[in-house]
């Protein structure tokens, strides 16, 4: 056990202290915070805060309550003048003291309708803001009580079931689609990158013959665990900061966006996640392990690897069918697919409730072969020891020894 420690300590240092590693660590937060920064700054300067007028023929904002101030710099509170006729607001909106007026007609609020006059249409929170002005001064809204007030500000709550009850989202819980995307391709990423690592480590280390001396020390089992055991530590370090990362960009955004503020994943999702991912990781690392140790080449052992690559992306490839019936046949198959497993269940979640004997047999099978991949990397690697120079296949290390 002490040596497999060691191999782990020394493939976990490795990776994670390499140039290669920092980048590919710190790429993704600074491309987000990269766009999520342009966005903002875009929107900060694009949102025109010039007041706008209003011309109130019917009487209603006789005594107008001004809205309170929004304390968000990327959508202010805008002001609202008021006119007596139209000459006089067209006349400030071309000197552009205003960037657009509303004539309340006669007969509002009988017949709902205003006119907007603009040489450039106000953004669309200017006028929810309008909409919120006129409302909150209504004689009718102000008579309401206060928790009707409540509610009609805080607007409609849709929810949508099938028939079958077997699922119901409502529209401010958007992510509980967008987080199992986002949570397969994350796994995706990191999956891909740490096994990259694994893979290139184990054929230059079999090019070098580096191997050859470590295993007279250790058996071919235990080097292979120690390598597939570090390299998932230096995955998961990836996955923990960006995530973190990830974790602080919420906080901060919530400050801007209240709808950020209620993004919550439940403990059932955060543990399904863990037991379906850990293994699926194990796997895809064993294999990633044993491609290296039958292959000559790194570029060669590259090119395999895309046979594994590939299938893990058939879930977004047929994500609208999925979607349409993550319970069905194909759904169905995909989830014990062990290479597709992974993100087809995280994705099938998000769309629908998944039978817990299905999630239970999934992280079984998941299991199963990760124990059967690290078995086939030691086997590899032992045989590929012993055939120096030359490419194995599948059948050769399946085929028992005599």
């Amino acid at each position: 056990m002490t040596k497999v420690w060691h191999i782990i300590k020394n493939e976990y240092i490795k990776h994670v202290f390499q140039k290669r590693f920092l980048l590919s660590l710190l790429s993704l937060p600074g491309l987000v915070l990269i766009m999520v920064g342009l966005g903002l700054l875009i929107g900060f300067l694009t949102i025109d805060r010039t007041p706008v007028g209003y011309i109130d023929r019917s009487g209603t904002l006789s005594n107008p309550v001004p809205l309170e101030e929004n304390s968000s710099i990327f959508e202010p509170t805008i002001k609202f003048k008021p006119f007596e006729n139209d000459s006089q607001a067209r006349e400030k909106l071309d000197e552009g003291e205003i960037q657009a007026y509303y004539i309340i007609n006669e007969d509002y609020p009988q017949v709902l309708a205003v006119d907007l006059v603009f040489f450039e249409e106000p953004a669309s929170e200017i006028q929810d803001q309008f909409d919120q002005f006129v409302k909150q001064n209504l004689d009718a809204y102000q008579e309401l009580d206060l928790q009707i007030k409540e509610r009609l500000e805080d607007g409609s709550i849709i929810t949508i079931s099938s028939l079958d009850g077997s699922r119901e989202i409502r529209q401010d819980q958007w992510y509980n689609i967008f987080i199992p995307f986002v949570a397969g391709l994350l796994f995706f990423v990191v999956v891909m990158t740490s096994g990259g690592y694994l893979l290139q480590a184990v054929v230059e280390e079999k090019e070098n013959r580096t191997m050859e001396i470590l295993v007279t020390s250790v058996t071919p089992t235990q080097l292979m665990t120690g390598k597939i055991i570090g390299n998932i530590g230096v995955g998961l370090t990836q996955l923990i900061i960006w995530l973190l990362f990830g974790w602080i960009g919420l906080l901060i955004a919530g400050q801007f966006f209240p709808a950020v503020q209620d993004i919550s994943i439940s403990g059932e999702f955060i543990a399904v996640l863990l037991l379906v991912l850990l293994p699926s990781f194990v796997m895809i690392a064993a294999i990633m392990a044993a491609i290296g140790a039958t292959m000559t080449e790194t570029k060669e052992a590259q090119q395999v690897s895309s046979l594994v690559s590939l299938p893990m992306m058939i879930p977004y490839y047929l994500s609208s069918t999925i979607m349409m019936n993550p319970n069905g046949a194909l759904a169905t198959a995909l989830s014990y697919f062990p290479i597709t497993a992974p993100i087809t269940l995280i994705m099938r979640m998000g769309f629908t409730v998944v039978p817990a004997w299905q999630i239970a047999i999934n992280i079984a099978i998941l299991i199963l072969f990760a124990i059967l991949a690290i078995w086939f990397a030691g086997k590899a690697f032992r045989m590929g020891m012993l055939r120096y120079g030359k490419k194995l296949s599948i059948k050769e290390v399946l085929r028992k020894q005599v």
